[in-house]
């Protein structure tokens, strides 16, 4: 893909305007916006059917490389057909866009309903074994998702899961865009990813499940926290066996399909069907009968914490939430609160082999209704925003980013380092070989200045031992060095071979510049992945390393050699 881009300053057309471009369609609303393009909820006015219209900037349809891969993952897309995948209906290009049609989800992803907060276990067998199910069928018409993660997973009315957001999707065959290998999610993502990504398969996303498996029962990634998910939330010890097999680091280790994960996770979910009525563990205070209000059907189910404080900072956050939402006309989120629990009073004593999958204090729980129709990609969070000029959308009072930067950089500087390294090895080698040269020249210009053959020798051997320890570089001026004899012949030879290793700096620095475009188009289309979650400050890390990048044309050629 071509380097040129500038997607960011893409500006969402108003309805109105796209309307003569699609007369088959009806333009309703503007969904969601960022420097990728933007979606809109449409009526195909043929069919009478609501679907979401996404729009490309017109920078990428001056690609004919992106063209052709967009063409080919849109036609690969529209062949899957599946419940737990949003459809694609239709492509193309019009006045100078290109366009995609697609399923549109009323609902919200699963970050935005159970973000941090542990799900009861026979609700993450429905939404994973749904999820493995999609993708099984995705893998099956050659397509790899590549960036399974919360917030792809979209939740429709009934809580069904949908994947969604295939923007990083491409057939196995296809081969891997500049700057695409870079962007994507720390945490969520297989090594190999990183390591090799030309040699990704379907086992990445396999990797994926089991990572969002191991979240969504126990509220935390495993790069958090590494315990086992039965250690951390207590459900079943068969849950930590299908975990560990599918993030396995070698992908022949892992599961060789995801719909093999479904199958064990429907063997437990057998059991816990099998158990009935929960009992209460010893040294349990077992609380006064309280009756929850009924929740709607097809709501996502949660484990809640039960604490007393929690009960008072829940009800302020709730007054607060309820608020916010009243007057902004957004739905409020009910929350059925938990009896108060004692704390244990009786020493601990032997667990079951296979205990329940919770405790009867983890009956209770938390009730989240169905959300309004809001879009087929990454949904807003559900937080209270202030103006914020410079991305024109919305800041979050928070300055900390929710996005791993840090993991981001590191991974995305680690693939540039793997596509240096070849003309990385030819310079190294280029100065090792300089510097073994100048040895034996400067030895036969001594032997020539009347030093005999030993002195010369162990001369000259003591100063390449010292420039080998400097990394093979010569210093600019040999009176700064440690070679202390300075005659007309070795002045000259030295001079020589400085001027050879100058060229290779020279040399090196333009290859890696050359880099240098691809590094900063796969940090802006991290950005663009950001900015439908509205993530302002892992967002402004990122810009500040393009910033540095363009401002500075020797800060990336140094990166990558500081880094080798």
């Amino acid at each position: 893909m071509s380097d040129t881009h500038e997607p960011a300053g893409f500006i969402a057309p108003e309805p109105a305007d796209l309307a003569p471009l699609f007369p088959g369609y009806e333009i309703q609303s503007l969904i969601a916006t960022g420097g990728m393009g933007a979606v809109y909820c449409v009526v195909q006015k043929s069919l009478d059917r609501t679907v979401a219209l996404k729009i490309l900037p017109m920078e990428f349809s001056k690609d004919a490389a992106f063209c052709k891969g967009f063409e080919t993952e849109a036609k690969a897309m529209a062949r899957l057909n599946h419940p737990n995948l949003i459809g694609v209906f239709d492509f193309g290009e019009v006045n100078g866009m290109l366009y995609i049609v697609m399923e549109f989800v009323p609902g919200k992803s699963i970050y935005h309903s159970a973000d941090g907060i542990a799900i009861d276990p026979g609700e993450v067998i429905r939404l994973v074994t749904g999820i493995c199910h999609g993708l099984a069928h995705a893998h099956e018409h050659g397509i790899i998702h590549r960036d399974i993660k919360p917030s792809n997973i979209l939740l429709d009315l009934n809580t069904q899961p949908k994947i969604g957001d295939f923007g990083l999707a491409r057939p196995i065959d296809r081969k891997i865009e500049e700057g695409e290998e870079i962007f994507g999610t720390p945490h969520y993502t297989a090594p190999e990813v990183v390591e090799a990504p030309h040699t990704v398969d379907y086992r990445a996303d396999i990797f994926s499940v089991g990572v969002l498996l191991h979240e969504l029962l126990t509220g935390k990634l495993p790069a958090n926290d590494p315990r086992p998910a039965s250690v951390i939330a207590r459900c079943d010890i068969r849950f930590d066996a299908i975990i560990k097999r599918a993030t396995q680091p070698l992908p022949a280790a892992r599961y060789s399909s995801a719909a093999e994960i479904a199958k064990d996770l429907q063997v437990i979910a057998k059991s816990l069907a099998a158990r009935g009525p929960r009992t209460t563990p010893v040294g349990v205070a077992i609380p006064r009968p309280v009756t929850p209000r009924r929740a709607p059907s097809g709501q996502l189910t949660k484990k809640s914490s039960g604490a007393s404080s929690a009960f008072l900072v829940l009800i302020a956050l709730a007054a607060g939430a309820a608020a916010y939402f009243h007057f902004s006309k957004k739905p409020v989120v009910h929350v059925v609160m938990p009896p108060v629990v004692a704390p244990p009073t009786n020493p601990p004593v032997a667990v079951p082999e296979n205990p329940p999958a919770v405790s009867p204090d983890e009956e209770s729980v938390a009730q989240i209704p169905p959300s309004p129709p809001v879009s087929t990609t990454d949904p807003e969070p559900e937080v209270a925003p202030k103006p914020d000029s410079e991305f024109g959308t919305t800041k979050f009072d928070s300055d900390t980013p929710r996005f791993d930067v840090d993991g981001f950089l590191e991974r995305a500087r680690k693939i540039m380092l793997e596509r240096a390294k070849p003309s990385i090895t030819v310079y190294e080698k280029k100065l090792e070989d300089n510097v073994e040269g100048l040895g034996r020249d400067l030895a036969r210009a001594l032997r020539k200045s009347y030093y005999n053959r030993e002195t010369a020798e162990n001369l000259v051997d003591r100063a390449v031992a010292n420039w080998k320890l400097e990394g093979n570089h010569l210093p600019a001026n040999m009176k700064s060095g440690s070679f202390r004899i300075y005659t007309p012949d070795a002045i000259k030879t030295y001079s020589e071979h400085l001027e050879k290793q100058t060229a290779f700096d020279e040399k090196i620095q333009a290859e890696l510049k050359q880099l240098s475009p691809t590094y900063i188009l796969g940090l802006e289309k991290q950005i663009e992945r950001l900015k439908p979650d509205n993530d302002t400050a892992a967002i402004e890390l990122i810009e500040r390393e393009i910033n540095s990048t363009k401002r500075d044309p020797d800060y990336f050629p140094n990166l990558m050699l500081d880094a080798e």
